[in-house]
């Protein structure tokens, strides 16, 4: 429960610290006195947007602090799902700061936390309701959020919101196939063409290096043959050739190589050399005999080079490894283009497959909502007469999301699922005998609303766990023994839930298990708001001067304690 407010710097309220209990705790005060300007405080913790214009000293920073406590441990475990902050027992403190420059900052147990998921946070703990705020009442979503509440069934909503993003994902996956077949199908000829003229070129890595190197012999052959007969003539075959004087010289020097260790090593050294003369004469003579000129051959050469130099142009590429890569590139495109068709295939099987999961999670949420709406209405139509509408009657229509493009099928029914499942809720009511049922947003009033809001709340009260209930004037539009019936099913709520409630009412006030007054006073000239909680006899005379004005008379003040029982 929420055991302290804190408000610093926020309008009128230089500085305020309320401490609240269990039970019904009443807000009441004069017009102007600052109830709206508390609600607007509220706000703020509950991540509405923040206006510097409500900083009451421009000097400071204004502050608005909230301490729950005791709470359940549901509640807990919700709090825990958020990794932004640690919980710290079944203790909560939530803090919000605003500066004269517009900058916000915001803390849970004085952890930094964004603004957005001080939202989701403070929906946990604090359940709002004033005129803005029961406009979600009018929303389908929220409708059928209630009436899961009542049926036990959020559990099996979240499994359906689970697999309806399996299903998406899959439907978004297969898409973005079908984009890539189209495009796939428009570039296949081409990436098939190119892919076929490489192939039909049997490029291999090294065959152009080695190519060029045979044309340049082809192509110098004469010359080529002439060097090598003269080599092969001058170093070994003629009389005169080097190896022949290397022989006779080796001859005179082995008869003196005796005379001198220098001779002798030297003449090993030239006999080394005539060897390596010998050897190499047989290579270049073995070189000499297949160089031969092959008009044939280098037209061969010259045209497979030619199919070389014009792909390599063709892909701008430099060499032959490249162009093999590219098309090694292309073959993969291809292949990816043919599997494409079995990977939808697939993943249609797949996506047909999770959507008959989805439709039996959605049948199960409709037959237990079915069951149970109306259940819910027949509770919540004996609260409505509790809270003065004698004659209304209250009903939860459930029917499906039909729409033409809706992935489910169902009963040959094309429906359209959303997050909270098949069904669209509508909250119908008839307020008085011989009107038409219709929407409850577009039959019943602002103040209807709320009392509506109050006969369901309080049909959910064990069904449903609201840490805090804030109800800001929820007496808006009705008076008197309606008035009293209000409080009685507020006063009974408070017994499973805490609740503020702001009113002007004193059949409402007076059923408070504690009052607190919202007043204005002046002080150095200028006018503050404050809260106070009051004692037993300062309520009898505050609610007096609900009854009666600022003097109350001995007869008022007789209603005001009759009233508090």
């Amino acid at each position: 429960m929420l055991t302290n407010l804190y408000i610093k710097n926020y309008a009128l309220f230089s500085e305020c610290s309320i401490d609240f209990h269990s039970g019904m705790n009443i807000l009441t005060g004069e017009t102007g006195a600052g109830k709206s300007l508390l609600v607007g405080a509220l706000g703020l913790l509950l991540g509405k947007r923040s206006d510097t214009n409500v900083i009451f000293n421009t000097d400071q920073k204004c502050i608005v602090e909230a301490h729950f406590e005791k709470l359940s441990a549901n509640i807990c475990k919700e709090l825990d799902a958020f990794e932004d902050f640690d919980r710290e027992g079944n203790t909560v403190v939530v803090r919000r700061e605003l500066a004269t420059s517009g900058k916000t900052r915001v803390f849970i147990n004085d952890t930094p936390i964004s603004v957005q998921t001080l939202k989701q946070v403070m929906a946990v703990l604090i359940d709002l309701h004033g005129q803005n705020e029961n406009q979600l009442l009018l929303e389908p979503e929220k409708q059928l959020r209630l009436l899961d509440e009542f049926a036990g069934t959020l559990h099996l909503v979240e499994q359906f919101k689970t697999q309806l993003s399996k299903c998406n994902k899959i439907q978004a996956q297969i898409k973005q196939l079908e984009a890539e077949e189209a495009t796939a199908k428009q570039q296949f000829d081409y990436y098939s063409f190119m892919s076929q003229e490489l192939a039909d070129a049997d490029l291999q890595a090294e065959e152009e290096d080695n190519l060029e190197q045979e044309i340049k012999l082809l192509q110098n052959s004469e010359e080529i043959r002439e060097a090598l007969r003269f080599s092969v003539e001058e170093i070994y075959n003629s009389e005169q050739s080097a190896y022949q004087k290397i022989s006779q010289a080796l001859q005179l020097l082995s008869k003196v190589a005796s005379y001198e260790s220098t001779i002798s090593q030297e003449s090993e050294r030239l006999a080394e050399v005539k060897e390596t003369l010998k050897e190499m004469t047989y290579s270049l003579q073995n070189l000499l005999d297949t160089v031969e000129a092959d008009p044939e051959r280098l037209s061969f050469i010259e045209e497979r080079l030619g199919v070389y130099y014009r792909l390599k142009r063709k892909y701008n590429v430099k060499t032959a490894a490249e162009l093999i890569a590219v098309l090694q590139e292309y073959s993969a495109k291809i292949d990816h283009f043919a599997s494409i068709e079995d990977t939808i295939r697939e993943l249609r099987t797949d996506w047909k497959k999770e959507l008959h999961t989805l439709g039996k999670i959605g049948l199960e949420i409709e037959t237990i909502r079915k069951e149970h709406a109306e259940a819910l209405s027949e509770k919540v139509n004996i609260l409505l007469r509790e809270v003065g509408f004698r004659e209304a009657r209250f009903r939860i229509a459930i029917n499906r999301s039909v729409a033409e493009n809706g992935i489910l099928t169902i009963d040959s029914q094309n429906i359209r699922p959303s997050s909270s499942g098949i069904n669209k809720g509508e909250f119908l009511i008839r307020t008085n005998p011989g009107l038409p049922e219709g929407l409850l947003s577009e039959i019943a009033s602002g103040g209807e609303i709320s009392r509506v809001m109050l006969a369901i709340k309080a049909a959910l009260a064990d069904k449903a766990e609201f840490p805090v209930l804030i109800f800001d004037e929820i007496d808006t539009g009705i008076s008197g023994e309606v008035a009293n019936k209000v409080g009685n099913v507020m006063q009974k709520l408070s017994e499973s839930f805490q609740i503020l409630a702001i009113t002007h009412l004193p059949q409402i006030a007076a059923k408070g298990t504690n009052q607190y007054l919202i007043f204005k006073e002046v002080a150095g000239g200028m006018t503050y708001s404050g809260v106070r909680r009051l004692g037993k006899q300062e309520r009898v005379m505050e609610i007096a001067k609900m009854m009666g004005g600022d003097n109350p008379s001995a007869s008022a003040l007789k209603s005001a304690k009759e009233l508090m029982g």
